[in-house]
């Protein structure tokens, strides 16, 4: 299951990378103490840091995972089987769906475009093609509102939603999905950003919490429980905490259903690419 405290065993690393922007870190931090603590008292040598700086597919993928939080497409595309779900916090996104999230398709404040079929042959700047809240879900948007095969005109990597945000307020891009949590950081760490909501994606399961394979879910799980019930409301507050969710792999089916159904207008949009590896 896992190995006890004091075993060369247990793999090392722990990150938090997901919404760690430089305003909040003190409060990430706060966080991750909180659950090593839990950890610890559990039995499982969790380090007293985050490791910060490193890639997240090596750290997921990385024999020396202990702690991370990953995406819903990463996971159901090529981790799922390979690293445990420990479940999914509670950002308050979704009211009525506690875990859950969905993302903001953003343009500039000024133009004028009234919705997203207007944005036939638009510039449309990207995290990363393995993320769900900046591609995923908006393909699967045009898919089954629009059923456009290819709908933009450009696909521009931006390499974080911050950025992409970043060059659609500069004149840079048309049109970029930012996921619902990046969007309330925006509004508070940039507010003079000339951006404006034009739609929403469909809510799926949110980021989850993972774990090396061969540790017990419920274990991690309930330290992430107390932990998130103790800490301070400044932190929860920073952080958007509202609460945890025990989800468990079989939540994300819905991610790798919609990723199916939008595999062609994906790869019209970015030729070469399977979203999808089986």
């Amino acid at each position: 299951m896992f190995s006890p405290s004091g075993s060369n065993a247990v793999p090392k690393i722990a990150t938090l990378s997901m919404y760690d922007v430089p305003v909040v870190q003190h409060h990430t931090d706060a966080l991750w103490r909180a659950i090593a603590a839990e950890l610890q008292n559990a039995g499982v040598d969790a380090p007293r840091g985050l490791t910060r700086g490193a890639d997240d597919w090596d750290v997921w993928q990385g024999p020396d995972l202990l702690f991370s939080q990953t995406c819903g497409f990463p996971f159901v595309s090529k981790l799922e089987g390979h690293v445990t779900l420990i479940g999914t916090p509670d950002y308050g996104v979704i009211p009525d769906k506690p875990g859950w999230y969905n993302s903001k398709v953003i343009c500039r404040a000024d133009d004028l475009r009234g919705d997203l079929g207007a944005f036939k042959g638009a510039r449309f700047a990207y995290n990363d093609l393995a993320s769900q809240s900046g591609v995923m879900s908006i393909m699967y948007l045009l898919h089954h509102t629009l059923g456009d095969a290819r709908h933009f005109g450009s696909c521009i990597p931006s390499g974080g939603h911050a950025l992409s945000a970043q060059m659609v307020s500069q004149g840079e891009a048309d049109i970029a999905a930012v996921d619902s949590v990046t969007w309330l950081n925006i509004l508070r760490d940039q507010p003079d950003l000339n951006l404006r909501v034009l739609a929403e994606t469909d809510p799926t399961p949110g980021l989850p919490y993972i774990t090396h394979v061969d540790h017990d879910a419920d274990v991690f799980a309930r330290a992430v429980e107390t932990a998130i019930e103790g800490l301070e409301q400044t932190t929860k507050d920073a952080l958007y905490l509202s609460g945890f969710w025990r989800s468990d792999p079989a939540d994300y089916a819905l991610v790798r259903q919609r990723a199916k159904a939008a595999t062609p207008v994906f790869q019209t949009h970015f030729p070469g690419h399977q979203p999808l590896s089986n």
